[in-house]
Parts: structure tokens; sequence; C-alpha cells
């Protein structure tokens, strides 16, 4: 059985390039797509979680801590445009297993979500120092 993948927080226009990005990884080419919000992710208990968590009004760090602690086995990829090195390491230190930046093209994304199924982490390139 596959897993739920679930894009959550994306804008509209992002679902086409992420959900052919997931397909292009081995995952089913169509995903949920759900709000950001731990008690409906809790509800859905994805597999894999794409979450775009630049345009929350609340702290994203806490979100996803708080996401990381009812979805423990989740593969959490957060998808930014905040491209900063110490924005991703927190993002990490905060639970997730993988940090996308919005400027890659659905190849790079697609091997991002590859990498980090397989090792269980991955930092884009484009946040390097």
């Amino acid at each position: 059985m596959a897993r739920v993948c679930c894009l959550a927080g994306v804008d509209p226009n992002d679902v086409p390039l992420l959900g052919a990005a997931l397909k292009s990884a081995g995952e089913p080419g169509l995903a949920i797509v759900a709000p950001l919000g731990v008690a409906e992710l809790r509800k859905l208990a994805p597999g894999l979680l794409v979450a775009d968590v630049d345009r929350l009004a609340v702290d994203q760090l806490e979100l996803l801590r708080q996401i990381r602690f009812v979805l423990p086995d989740c593969v959490i990829v957060v998808y930014t445009a905040v491209a900063k090195l110490s924005w991703a390491r927190a993002c990490h230190l905060a639970g997730a297993t993988c940090v996308l930046s919005k400027e890659s093209p659905q190849s790079q994304i697609a091997s991002g979500l590859r990498h980090a199924m397989r090792s269980g982490c991955y930092t884009d390139p484009r946040f390097a120092a």
C-alpha cells in the first residue's frame, strides 16, 4: 500500500510542480492538498508531508515541532522561498526531514525528495552559505 502524501499550505500554482516531483520521486502522482494545521494533519496521518510555511501567521518553527510530535514517522519537507542556511538549519532542528527551495526546478525537487526518503535528511544546495 502506498503511503499518503500531503501538500499542506501550498500555493495552488505550485501543486502541479510538486505533484510531478512526487511522481518522479516514486510517490503517488496524486497528493492530498490540505491546510497546514496540526489537527488536520494528524487525522490524515501522511507518510510524506510537503509544507509551505512561508505565509503562516503563527510561529513556523513551533508549528514544525508540533507536526513532528504528532507525526513522528512522517517525512516532513519544508518548501520555502527563504534561502538562508540559518533558516534551513532551524527547520531541520524543528523536525523537518528535508528543506527545499521554491527556486529549484522539478528535477532537483524530485532528487531531494528521493534523497530525503532514502537517507532521512536533505537540504537543497541553494541554502549553501
